[in-house]
């Protein structure tokens, strides 16, 4: 029988605020028109969403001082089971202004706590207790001070003794060591994997060939690159594909990312075909931008099967 559990590693969670006002103005009084606050973290929003999506979801990461007790409280209330690493340091806090005037969005995110080496080694022991009891482990965003860039590497590692499938979605030099690991899935956005590969990507059948050809030299199974408005491409050994999303009108980008891996994770975990959980994927990521942040405090899968249905899935090769 297939192993049903998921666990989320968030290493640099957050409590995420978000002001929404009439025209920001720099170095003068703004007044917020609304204001929301929400538990932050890629891997804490795919554990919510999955939690939603009637999973059973684990989620452990570093948590620190009175801002980390708060969100762990946060959480908890969504019913999300919480395995804590208590540190020092307070969580961060990352602030997102949306302009409703001119639609920009600015973005203030703190650096997060710094883990020293017992608490990233205290981390990776629960990893462990949980890995063997999960079908798949996610390992999702930037790291905290204090990590090594390799600190994801160590831990994807650990995760396939145990003989779980790993999914990493992070960037930049955490994405670089990660990749070294060959976990089953990696989620890089187009620019994050243009980046990864130094050279530019235009075209979504530009970022399918790079993927399959990221994935046939590293040993990933399955590399999913998120492009937006333009929904995302998949390379596996079931082919290539890109998913495309109806046009919708953007309210808010909190969650997209998080959304699709939360999708697809779904549609694996139900014994889906690739192509289908990379639809199921971009359809949870198209439901994030149009709902105004709540498709993951709220997550509807009956909403996420009907958005499928309008997702158009082209095969590339």
């Amino acid at each position: 029988m297939q192993k049903r559990l998921v666990t989320t590693i968030t290493p640099n969670p957050a409590i995420d605020k978000t002001y929404w006002l009439e025209g920001l103005q720099p170095g003068r009084q703004n007044r917020v028109s609304r204001v929301r606050v929400d538990p932050g973290g890629k891997g804490l929003n795919i554990a919510r969403l999955l939690k939603g999506y009637g999973l059973e979801v684990a989620a452990l990461g570093f948590f620190g001082g009175i801002m980390g007790r708060e969100l762990i409280h946060m959480l908890e209330k969504e019913g999300v089971a919480i395995t804590p690493v208590f540190v020092a340091e307070n969580t961060r806090t990352n602030t997102k202004i949306m302009d409703l005037t001119n639609g920009e969005e600015t973005e203030i995110n703190e650096p997060g706590p710094h883990v020293d080496t017992e608490e990233q080694k205290q981390l990776e022991q629960y990893l462990s207790a949980y890995a063997g009891q999960s079908g798949y482990t996610v390992f999702s965003g930037s790291l905290p001070r204090g990590c090594p860039d390799d600190y994801y590497r160590g831990l994807i590692a650990t995760a396939h003794q145990h003989g779980c499938k790993t999914l990493l979605d992070t960037s930049g030099l955490a994405l670089r060591e990660g990749v070294k690991a060959a976990p089953y899935l990696i989620k890089p956005n187009q620019h994050e994997l243009a980046e990864l590969l130094g050279r530019e990507i235009a075209t979504p059948a530009a970022a399918a060939e790079a993927a399959a050809q990221l994935g046939q030299a590293s040993g990933i199974a399955v590399v999913v690159v998120s492009l937006g408005a333009l929904g995302a491409v998949m390379a596996s050994k079931e082919g290539t594909f890109h998913a495309v999303p109806p046009k919708v009108k953007p309210e808010n980008t909190v969650g997209a990312g998080d959304s699709l891996v939360a999708g697809f994770i779904y549609g694996m975990v139900a014994e889906q075909a690739l192509a289908e959980c990379l639809r199921l994927g971009v359809a949870a990521g198209t439901l994030a931008v149009v709902d105004q942040a709540t498709s993951v405090a709220k997550p509807r899968l009956e909403a996420v099967l009907a958005m499928a249905e309008k997702v158009e899935l082209k095969r590339l090769d």
